[in-house]
């Protein structure tokens, strides 16, 4: 008897594996924990096929895009009640993008199904509709067009990323009308963006003097940066994941990786990059910690947990808390993760 209760001691004073809800992801400053359950109930209310796209309005509501044409954005509270459901009637709904035009907001919403885009209020009114670019002449129909994500750059103008099509960047000035078309196969050199390849990014502005148009080149492995006309200036390699769009926040940019070596492996499960101003990693939430060799080249990165199934996009609240929309994850398509201060 005094060696089953010595047992029992010792099981309650170890250390336990972390459980979900408890492990804690990430690195230095960047610490997070899922907290279990969020939205969960007002989730179960609607009908979600994937999670795609986050964005958060200045009344702090959280907006959820998913692919579901009976409820394409489902809008949410920070502690997760269902506030709001409305469709845009978008089978292919893939990229969601936020933006202040005067006193409203807007939102601009991509489908790759209809192959077109969408700009509409955060009642769904429909403001602006953008066909396949045909007057280009690079596509032959418009199932060649399968528009991934829109940039909103400086004057209203912004930037309709190809990601599934033929990988352009379609340059709008903001009432609709074209100024240039770049990637893809134009031009020469690093400033053709391959296949698969543009599939996410932000205007960065973290210097406001020199903004670049960040592109996350998810099956390339590599950030691409050029300037606002598509001249390109750099890139740096992102070895392991899979950048599939870009967050900024303060001096930091998030980027998720919808799995590990994707698509080589798409049973990964995916996790998150923080970048500090001089795009360095400075914390892989649910992956490796960032490690350099002695030329300061960051090496491969994987996952560590299995709190994600496919990080596709994200935003982040004024505290820093992490809101995550996932791909092919019906059990838990939106997640928040609080970070620990």
């Amino acid at each position: 008897m005094k060696h089953i209760a010595l047992a029992l001691l010792l099981l309650l004073l170890a250390p336990h594996a972390p459980v979900f809800g408890e492990e804690i992801l990430g690195q230095g400053d960047f610490r997070y924990r899922v907290v279990p359950g969020w939205a969960a109930q007002a989730l179960s209310q609607v009908q979600v096929k994937n999670g795609h796209g986050l964005a958060i309005d200045s009344a702090g509501r959280i907006l959820f895009l998913t692919d579901d044409a009976r409820n394409n954005v489902i809008i949410l509270s920070p502690g997760g009640d269902l506030l709001e459901t409305w469709t845009a009637r978008m089978p292919g709904a893939h990229g969601l993008t936020l933006v202040k035009e005067g006193d409203q907001e807007v939102l601009f919403i991509t489908d790759t199904a209809l192959h077109e885009v969408r700009k509409l209020t955060l009642k769904g009114q429909e403001l602006l509709h953008l066909p396949w670019p045909e007057a280009t002449g690079l596509y032959k129909k418009a199932d060649e067009y399968k528009p991934s994500k829109v940039l909103t750059g400086p004057r209203g103008e912004f930037y309709v990323f190809d990601g599934y099509g033929k990988d352009y960047v379609h340059h709008y000035a903001a009432d609709g009308h074209l100024i240039r078309s770049w990637g893809g196969n134009l031009g020469e050199g690093e400033n053709q963006l391959l296949h698969f390849g543009p599939h996410g990014g932000v205007v960065d502005t973290r210097d406001p003097g020199q903004p670049v148009v960040f592109v996350c080149m998810s099956d390339r492995q590599e950030v691409k940066r050029f300037t606002l006309d598509g001249k390109f200036i750099d890139k740096f390699a992102m070895p392991g994941g899979n950048p599939r769009d870009a967050v900024i926040w303060g001096d930091f940019i998030f980027i998720p990786h919808l799995g590990d070596q994707w698509p080589k492996d798409k049973n990964a499960p995916g996790f998150v990059s923080v970048l500090d101003k001089h795009n360095k990693v400075v914390s892989n939430i649910g992956g490796s910690p960032p490690e350099f060799d002695t030329q300061s080249q960051l090496q491969p990165m994987h996952t560590t947990t299995k709190a994600f199934i496919h990080p596709h996009g994200l935003t982040v609240d004024k505290e820093g808390n992490l809101y995550i929309a996932q791909f092919s994850s019906p059990g838990a398509p939106i997640l928040k993760l609080e970070r620990i201060k």
